[in-house]
């Protein structure tokens, strides 16, 4: 057994996971067409699959997004959403 060494334990050590990345996207009628990192823009070539978040309703600010998986130029394949609340675009890193 570990002895408890009675210390609290400090919020500065949680670190978020997996944090979206803000995007550039220029949209076409099904969804992302292009998409704009650190500058570069990638064209879609296919959306694998979509689907959409609704979650925490009862809050303030609920969540509310539209997901893409997305095939670029190059056969890179990226998972984009969109916040349905603000409009802004985010990169999901897998």
């Amino acid at each position: 057994m570990v002895k408890n060494p009675r210390k609290k334990t400090s919020l500065s050590r949680i670190r978020p996971l997996n944090r979206p990345e803000l995007v550039q996207v220029e949209e076409s009628e099904h969804g992302p067409g292009m998409i704009v990192l650190q500058g570069q823009r990638a064209k879609v070539t296919s959306i694998e699959d979509v689907w959409e978040i609704v979650d925490e309703w009862w809050r303030a600010d609920p969540i509310a997004r539209r997901y893409y998986q997305v095939a670029v130029e190059g056969g890179t394949t990226m998972t984009v959403f969109r916040d349905l609340s603000s409009g802004a675009w985010y990169k999901q890193r897998a």
